[in-house]
């Protein structure tokens, strides 16, 4: 009898446990129909988020891709004639390539004289670096009118070029507030832009008289975040502003700086001036004087060749990508790992 009754117990047992498995295994329809809804409303917000990026991605592959992609073939082919139907014909070669470099060493070429006005205007952007940083600084001492000096030098950031290239030749030009001023000492002002030899060094000396505002913006930025009781330890400690500045500031807001100083370096042939806007269209322009080498590639897209203008491009870019990688690394070795 105690056999059965416990034979009966665990056959008991053994059906409750049975059907808790087939409630626990059969699927409920509300939970499906809610696991439906919400696969279909992520289904919609995918659809949607893809739909917005392919748009950009037409454009970026269009753009980008098949532009840089076309130029690169380009610099590898040579006008070769026409064919019957009048089209232009074209043969793979390194004609370009050797023109290129027969130009670099030639002082009378343009190209020759493009690479050395934007190695001008590089060394004057990589100079604006700690002439910006000093100036945040101060600004961020809290100098005497700083409120007013922060706005002046972040004003040509946010107004026309055209307007400021204006006044400018304004201020300069023969007759203007400069030359009344100089009459004083009974000098006049030279004809600085119209004289080759002062060109290149007019436009950046305007470079650098707008280009104050965004490096400027972004040090003061970075060094506002720094804790005050760090600066003011140091001033208990009787630090003076130099050593703040050398040994507490700059450490701190290094990333910023790196960061500043690799965008400078990757700009190193394409640094240029406004110098469509200092001249304006027509055979000015052509000046050798005035050339750059971003702005004689812009220059070339008006003309008949542009498998020339895109060797130029391409072996600048090749130059440029180990520099830019070079200065990564080393900026990355004396980077203090700075969190605050």
């Amino acid at each position: 009898m105690e056999a059965t009754a416990e034979q009966a117990i665990a056959a008991v047992n053994a059906a409750e446990t049975s059907e808790a498995d087939v409630k626990a295994k059969k699927p409920n329809a509300k939970n499906g129909k809610r696991r439906s809804r919400i696969s279909n409303r992520r289904l919609k917000e995918i659809i949607f988020a893809y739909g917005m990026l392919l748009l950009p991605l037409i454009q970026f592959a269009i753009f980008y891709i098949w532009i840089n992609a076309n130029s690169i073939m380009m610099a590898f082919q040579s006008f070769f004639g026409y064919a019957d139907d009048g089209g232009e014909l074209f043969i793979w070669s390194m004609d370009n390539f050797t023109r290129l470099f027969k130009e670099l060493g030639n002082s009378d070429a343009v190209v020759h004289i493009a690479l050395i006005n934007t190695m001008k205007y590089f060394a004057a952007g990589l100079c604006m670096i700690p002439v910006s940083f000093l100036v945040a600084y101060f600004l961020y001492k809290k100098v005497w009118g700083f409120k007013f000096f922060r706005v002046m030098f972040f004003l040509p950031a946010i107004i026309s070029a055209v307007l400021f290239v204006a006044t400018y030749k304004q201020i300069i030009s023969y007759g203007g507030p400069l030359d009344k001023l100089l009459t004083v000492f009974g000098l006049r002002m030279p004809n600085l832009l119209g004289e080759e030899s002062r060109v290149t060094g007019t436009i950046i000396a305007y470079t650098v008289w707008t280009g104050l505002g965004v490096n400027m913006l972004l040090y003061q930025s970075a060094m506002s975040r720094i804790p005050q009781e760090v600066i003011e330890a140091g001033m208990l400690d009787g630090v003076p502003w130099w050593r703040e500045l050398f040994q507490i500031i700059i450490p701190m807001v290094w990333p910023t700086i790196s960061t500043t100083l690799i965008l400078v370096i990757t700009s190193m042939f394409n640094s240029t001036g406004p110098i469509l806007l200092f001249f304006g269209a027509g055979d000015s322009v052509d000046n050798a004087a005035h050339m750059t080498i971003s702005f004689w590639i812009y220059n070339q897209t008006s003309k008949a060749n542009l498998n020339y203008p895109a060797t130029v491009g391409v072996f600048f870019t090749l130059v440029s990508v180990p520099i830019v990688f070079l200065v990564r690394w080393a900026l990355n070795k004396v980077d203090p790992q700075v969190t605050y």
